[in-house]
């Protein structure tokens, strides 16, 4: 495989490396996700190790070792990096690197940044690349890799949102996320996630349908709309005790809906004690006029763990 032009040479451990960054495509409009391709490929010597990972565990899922910059070239500034929250790590592991076989990393630019106009737009990320050499063994992971710094850029040209034209976007992504294709399916869920209109969610109920860990991922993301269908598709799925994770419960207490308190309300005497949990957070986060009351009522719970969590809750209320 030939590097393109655009490529970025760097000697690491008596090999060179070349390094790009290549978006899906180089026109979008501001509303449209778009995923970038930021590949690594030795070019001259032996095979190596890429070291990865230990960076995404955050609010919006991104690799917070790829540091990106986005800079509106129309009217000269950087565009604002979103916050992705607490970083809690994430698994590191090793990915082998040869002459024909490149190391290829798909990064959603939506997790970065929003564009909030039209025009020419360049994209600058940077890397510290972590390289090692073979073999790749638990003794050589405590070893220290070698670093190396990269800088890659692409330029894009975003058009005006259209309303029609992000319609015809969700509803590809949502005809992929039904893809046998492992990969597919989570890079179009994942970007449909980033889009902030209504009409996701008809496709989300569809992918509820689906047993696994889909069903899981399209729970979740039905929680952060507040219509009648999102709220309903929730409620079907709740109602059967093997959907009622931490986490989906968790967020229905954020949902916006009118109903979904009164949703939440009726797991207050759920069997698992994390689900109790769920519910108690939930209600201090919507605050009804009865707060306090509901809460105390877990002041009394089978569960040692949510009874603390009750008193701590109750006493950051009422202090």
């Amino acid at each position: 495989m030939t590097p393109g032009e655009a490529a970025t040479y760097v000697d690491v451990l008596g090999r060179k490396l070349a390094v790009s960054l290549e978006p899906d495509r180089r026109t979008i409009r501001q509303d449209e996700p778009l995923y970038l391709s930021f590949q690594v490929q030795l070019v001259a010597g032996e095979p190596l190790i890429l070291i990865e990972g230990g960076d995404y565990r955050n609010h919006l899922g991104r690799p917070e070792s790829y540091v990106l910059a986005a800079i509106d070239l129309e009217r000269g500034r950087s565009l604002p990096i979103r916050d992705a929250g607490p970083q809690l790590g994430g698994v590191i592991g090793g990915r082998r690197l040869s002459v024909d076989r490149p190391f290829t990393k798909r990064l959603l630019l939506a997790q970065w940044v929003r564009f909030d106009g039209a025009g020419a737009h360049r994209i600058v990320i940077d890397k510290q690349l972590r390289c090692a050499v073979e073999p790749w063994t638990a003794e050589s992971i405590r070893r220290p890799a070698a670093e190396i710094g990269v800088q890659v850029t692409t330029t894009l040209e975003v058009l005006p949102p259209a309303p029609e034209a992000l319609g015809s976007v969700i509803d590809e992504l949502g005809r992929r996320t039904l893809s046998s294709g492992d990969t597919v399916w989570r890079e179009a869920e994942q970007a449909l996630a980033t889009i902030e209109d209504v009409r996701v969610i008809s496709h989300y109920v569809r992918l509820r349908q689906h047993p696994g860990e889909r069903s899981f991922v399209a729970l979740k993301r039905l929680c952060r709309h507040g219509t009648d269908e999102a709220l309903d598709a929730l409620g079907q799925a709740l109602a059967d005790p093997a959907y009622r994770s931490y986490e989906i419960v968790v967020g229905l207490g954020t949902n916006p809906h009118a109903r979904a308190l009164e949703l939440l309300w009726s797991f207050r005497r759920d069997e698992a004690p994390n689900i109790r949990l769920a519910v108690l957070q939930g209600v201090l986060k919507w605050r009804p006029a009865d707060c306090s009351e509901r809460m105390r009522m877990f002041l009394d719970d089978p569960d040692p763990g949510v009874r603390e969590e009750a008193r701590r809750l109750v006493e950051e209320l009422e202090g």
